[in-house]
């Protein structure tokens, strides 16, 4: 019987635009087997499509239709062919672009195929299930299941900027793929939980936030950038800037819609803005992207949010009424958070008191990141453009002007504001000029006293500085703690004497010179104090090495050569910094003029390449190892099993290092810990999963060794005792090897019974002499003859002393240290291995004599035989071996 299908690709490929043709197959099952086959190719390009999109942060760019399929384009210029060559070609299918009505044959369907609300608010997607398609029928206003088999069982949907693409895997269990389009790339959104955005931004807790000022306004013909303000004119004051991340890194989110949606799916009446945070602190000034990801998020009040809702509009209702609702942040109208953001306000204040004005709380964010306040009235602005904050939650509106003499003195000067910014020429270098701030505050007060602030425009500063060669510092272990953090000493060459002789002039105090580093820069070695180092001078010797101690009142700057930073005089008299950690780092040397101002004459750029040695520059491996391998054989404590990886590595020659500090970590096996790292480097096996069935259930452990060069430092930064950071900054400075094999031995690994005549084993059968004996081992001369335990190339004679009903205590009864106990002894503990023998003659037993074993059978009918004696021992740890020979009874 024929069948209708629609190929569900094709239908997926029609979904791309509003409009198109796509076929359908009427034709019998094995077609749909034949369609099925090619999945396998499918699965494997989707996959490739969503490695790329995850971990690439690419994304697609275009999806259009093709023969037996559809083709998508990629952001790095790829691209797929999504078909399904076997789909043999069927009826013609239109979907109006103005009604999504579905025609098939040029026949109205009353189905409906659109990808968003329809007429009755309803998603009309359609939909694959149970092998059939279901469309959107208005007259019974639901889904019905059409007759239409989807050929392939596999179809693509655009909706809300992504396209998801559903297709069985290999069992048949349909999976859904989610691929973004060109204007939703956005894969992922970092946001700290639990956000409370209200004057200040608060996580965790709402009441930590306070809540959003806002007041009626009275009429002022208000001059600043916010415009006049009307009569009851409805005010918000300062909301708080909260910090977030995108991924991928280049993902423009201020070029999205952004809004706050709750989980009603109710949006709340605020404008979500999002502006680049190339620093990723408080406040930024304008910039055109963000350079890593980072973000400030805020938000403003909407239209909708008046004196009459605004303690109300964003809180629940009800028994809810004094909390506040929680939002997603979606992108697009897709959300990206949890629902765990709240907006805290409160009821509209009725007066409010002008702002008084303090400098401390006016402040920018410099170039290098750096939140920098004002204080005692003034406040330091670099060359350049700079956005002046002021910080208070009744603030409006603000901006600066010169007034009365500094305002032709800024014309001059050429310092211009706009607003709170204020632009600042290098002409102006080393200047004052006093500027007016204009507030005005939510109730339409103006602050019109005491609101000047003294603007000292920095000294003129150097944005190329000249480089050197990097100074390599490698931190080396040594029992002497001042030689593995000695001195950075940095050498100059010749960098300062091929400066010009004004500047060399320009030097006659020592203050005019300072290490410093960027304000950003994290992670050297040496702490520095508002980023400047300690630092000492030094001249060249005769023979080009650090020499005597430089001074700017006795020497030329031309004669500096080398400078010294202290770094460690012991473990807890140090200078370490509390992010210390290797990695390529520039310190400057910046040289000023004598003015009182400081302009920057010179500036030289120091590279300094903090680095640790390999592991395998420090250790070597012992004769342990075989092959690449360690060798571990378990010994006993009590009835737990443990190694020693002590023997695994030794100091290599002319390294202060000490290996018994090496610590061992080891990898999981099926995610349990294959055992614990104790003192002594002895690691207690966990037996659950290396043995099982009295014996090893795995033998080989994978494993890494780490060495913590800083391990004897007890603080950093002078006095810094934080246990949390000391022992980042030991990590940081801890040298790993390559993983490696432990390869487990048991305790009685190759441990056996032998029978020695004329001091050779005996590989065939030994004879029970007539009286029933096989004598134990004896020693005549060189010659061995009997019976011996046999382990690690050492014999212990069988008898009844050494194998016994109690452990003997003796070490001449023992071998290797091993205590052997019979069938009536105790189980074994520590050190002790137990001992029991057969035959496989039901009538034939085995028992330790003083000269050997004895063998008695209960079948006087059968006085002579011929079987195999086997001794089966058993560790502490609960291993058994067994070891057999040949016994013939004549």
């Amino acid at each position: 019987m024929n069948k209708k299908f629609l190929s569900a690709i094709l239908f997926g490929a029609l979904m791309v635009s509003s409009t198109g043709t796509f076929v359908s197959c009427k034709d019998y099952d094995d077609d749909i087997d034949a369609i099925n086959k090619e999945l396998t190719d499918l699965k494997s390009k989707l996959s490739d499509l969503e490695s790329k999109v995850n971990a690439g942060g690419a994304y697609v760019t275009k999806i259009e239709s093709v023969d037996g399929g559809f083709k998508v384009s990629v952001s790095d210029g790829t691209s797929y062919n999504l078909t399904v060559a076997s789909a043999a070609p069927g009826s013609k299918v239109v979907i109006d672009d103005k009604t999504g009505e579905i025609s098939i044959d040029g026949k109205a369907t009353g189905w409906f195929a659109t990808t968003g609300e329809g007429e009755e608010a309803v998603d009309m997607t359609p939909y694959v299930k149970d092998g059939y398609w279901y469309f959107y029928d208005k007259a019974a206003k639901d889904f019905v299941k059409s007759e239409y088999k989807a050929a392939g069982d596999a179809y693509a949907v655009v909706k809300d900027g992504v396209v998801t693409l559903h297709m069985p895997d290999e069992s048949g269990k349909m999976q859904s793929i989610v691929l973004p389009l060109t204007a939703n790339a956005l894969t992922a959104i970092s946001l700290p939980a639990g956000l409370t955005i209200g004057n200040t931004v608060a996580t965790d807790a709402a009441d930590d936030a306070e809540a959003i000022s806002s007041a009626k306004a009275a009429k002022l013909d208000w001059k600043g950038p916010k415009g006049a303000i009307e009569k009851d004119q409805f005010l918000v004051g300062q909301i708080g800037v909260a910090d977030l991340v995108v991924s991928p890194k280049n993902y423009d989110l201020s070029a999205q819609k952004l809004t706050l949606v709750d989980s009603k799916g109710n949006v709340a009446p605020v404008k979500v803005i999002a502006t680049p945070n190339t620093f990723n602190s408080v406040i930024v000034g304008d910039r055109a992207a963000s350079e890593n990801g980072n973000w400030n998020l805020t938000v403003e009040m909407t239209d909708e949010v008046t004196a009459d809702n605004i303690n109300k509009v964003f809180k629940g209702t009800g028994a809810n009424a004094d909390k506040e609702i929680l939002y997603a942040l979606c992108v697009n109208g897709i959300p990206y958070t949890a629902y765990d953001i709240a907006i805290k306000t409160k009821a509209p204040e009725t007066s409010v008191a002008a702002i008084t004005f303090a400098a401390a709380k006016l402040s920018y964010i410099d170039a290098e990141g750096t939140e920098v306040k004002g204080a005692t009235d003034a406040i330091e602005l670099p060359v350049g453009t700079t956005t002046l904050k002021y910080a208070d939650a009744n603030l409006y509106d603000s901006y600066i002007t010169f007034e009365g003499t500094y305002k032709a003195k800024a014309e001059k000067l050429g310092v211009k504001a706009d607003g709170m910014t204020v632009t600042v020429p290098q002409a102006a270098s080393g200047e004052t000029l006093d500027a007016t701030v204009h507030m005005v505050n939510i109730g339409g007060v103006e602050t019109t006293t005491s609101n000047t602030i003294t603007l000292k425009l920095a000294g003129a500063s150097i944005d190329t500085p000249t480089e050197i060669s990097a100074t390599e510092y490698k931190v080396m272990p040594n029992a002497d703690f001042t030689k593995v953090l000695p001195a950075i000493l940095i050498d100059l060459g010749d960098a300062l004497s091929k400066l010009d002789a004004a500047t060399i002039e320009a030097v006659q105090k020592a203050d005019q010179l300072s290490v410093v580093e960027a304000a950003t820069q994290e992670g050297f070695i040496v702490a520095s104090t508002a980023n400047v180092f300690t630092s000492t001078y030094y001249k060249a010797n005769a023979q080009g090495k650090k020499g005597a101690e430089w001074s700017a009142s006795n020497d030329g700057l031309e004669s500096l050569r080398f400078i010294e930073i202290a770094v460690a005089t012991s473990e807890s008299d140090n200078k370490v910094a509390e992010d210390a950690k290797p990695g390529k780092y520039t310190l400057n040397l910046v040289i000023k003029d004598g003015t009182t101002v400081g302009n920057e004459i010179a500036k030289i750029a120091m590279p300094v390449n903090v680095t640790v040695p390999a592991f395998d520059d420090l250790f070597a491996a012992t004769d342990a190892w075989t092959e690449g391998v360690y060798g571990a054989r378990i010994y006993p404590s009590t009835n737990d099993a443990l190694i020693s990886m002590s023997n695994a590595y030794t100091a290599k020659s002319g390294v202060d290092a000490n290996y018994n500090k090496i610590a061992y970590a080891f990898d999981k096996i099926n995610n349990v810990a294959v055992g614990t790292v104790g003192n002594a480097q002895q690691v207690t096996l966990n037996k659950d999963v290396v043995y099982k069935d009295k014996a090893l259930a795995n033998s080989e452990l994978k494993a890494t060794a780490s060495y913590s060069i800083l391990d004897a430092m007890t603080a950093y930064t002078g006095s810094g005792s934080d246990a949390t950071k000391l022992t980042a900054i030991k990590k940081a400075f801890t040298v790993e090897s390559s993983k490696f094999t432990v390869k487990l031995q048991t305790i009685f690994d190759g441990g056996k019974i032998v029978f020695y005549k004329d001091n050779a084993v005996v590989t065939g059968t030994v004879g029970i002499a007539a009286d029933g004996k096989i004598a134990g081992l004896t020693i005549s001369g060189s010659k061995k003859q009997g019976l011996a335990i046999n382990f690690l190339s050492e014999d212990l004679a069988v008898n009844s002393t050494n194998v016994a009903n109690s452990y003997p205590s003796a070490d001449a009864n023992k071998l290797q240290g091993y205590a052997f106990g019979n069938s009536n002894a105790s189980d074994a503990s520590d050190k002790q291995i137990k001992v029991t023998w057969s035959t496989g003659i039901p009538t034939v037993t085995v028992a330790e004599g003083t000269g050997g074993l004895e063998f008695t059978n209960s079948d006087s009918s059968s006085p002579t035989y011929e079987t195999t004696l086997t001794a089966t021992f058993e560790d502490a740890t609960g291993i058994v071996y067994t070891s057999s020979i040949k016994v013939e009874k004549k």
